[in-house]
């Protein structure tokens, strides 16, 4: 399982509620303390000031990973450890570290749904989404679109009927390559702000037929199954698993990612 990740954003976003609460100073401080407590195996006060961290609004690939780590570390807290991977994930799609540890924390858990097959090309796009992330896909998009208008100057003003082809034909190509790109940016951006994936939390729970307590149970899943939201009573969830079952559940069995 990859290690911690030492390496603190230098400009991590701050959510407003959290601006008075600490200074960059604090945050740093903080930060250096909880990584000395987890290279010296004190997982629990590592995990409280990475917490505490979060709490004040700072949000960072690398602080979610950190968490999971501990959380992982620590023990008896595999689906916390899950969620704080993807919510890693989320914010940066080509997290190497996260992904593996998040393979390796899911190896962890006691079910093993296999997934409703899908088509390979929506499986390939959605790979090449997450191979950057919705920043890169934003700048690539301005990129090209900047590219494509230089080849339809090319194209307008060009002397030779050869290169005036030529500069049409590789506008084309550009113009592709930036809806592409914009089409990445905002599926990202959607699947990142999404709040219907969630991750059981509790060791063990029954899905029940109907949002209520004595409401006859369907089946049992545990702690690190991934489940999607579909709806919200009250407080239960009606929740779907990869393999198309669907049932309710308590929404504090569930931690939302």
């Amino acid at each position: 399982m990859t290690g911690l990740r030492y390496m603190f954003a230098a400009i991590m976003c701050l959510a407003a509620s959290g601006l008075h609460a600490r200074t960059a100073s604090d945050a740093d401080s903080i930060w250096n303390r909880s990584v000395e407590y987890y290279s010296e195996g004190d997982y629990a006060n590592a995990l409280e000031g990475f917490i505490s961290l979060e709490n004040q609004g700072y949000l960072s690939a690398d602080l979610y990973y950190n968490i999971a780590n501990c959380y992982y570390k620590v023990g008896g807290y595999t689906g916390k450890a899950i969620v704080y991977y993807q919510r890693a994930l989320r914010i940066d799609p080509s997290f190497e570290d996260a992904r593996v540890n998040l393979a390796f924390a899911r190896n962890s858990a006691l079910d093993r749904i296999e997934p409703v097959p899908e088509f390979v090309m929506v499986t390939w796009l959605r790979d090449l989404r997450d191979a950057l992330t919705a920043d890169s896909w934003a700048w690539m998009f301005f990129i090209f679109l900047l590219s494509a208008a230089v080849a339809v100057l090319l194209f307008v003003y060009a002397p030779r009927p050869g290169l005036r082809k030529v500069s049409f034909a590789f506008s084309i190509v550009l113009v592709i390559f930036s809806a592409s790109s914009l089409a990445f940016t905002l599926s990202s951006n959607a699947w990142r702000n999404s709040r219907d994936g969630a991750v059981v939390i509790s060791p063990v729970t029954s899905v029940k037929s109907s949002p209520a307590e004595m409401a006859p149970p369907l089946f049992v899943i545990h702690e690190g199954t991934d489940v999607v939201i579909i709806e919200t009573v009250g407080d239960w969830d009606r929740i779907e698993l990869a393999d198309g079952r669907q049932g309710w559940l308590r929404a504090s069995d569930i931690e939302i990612i």
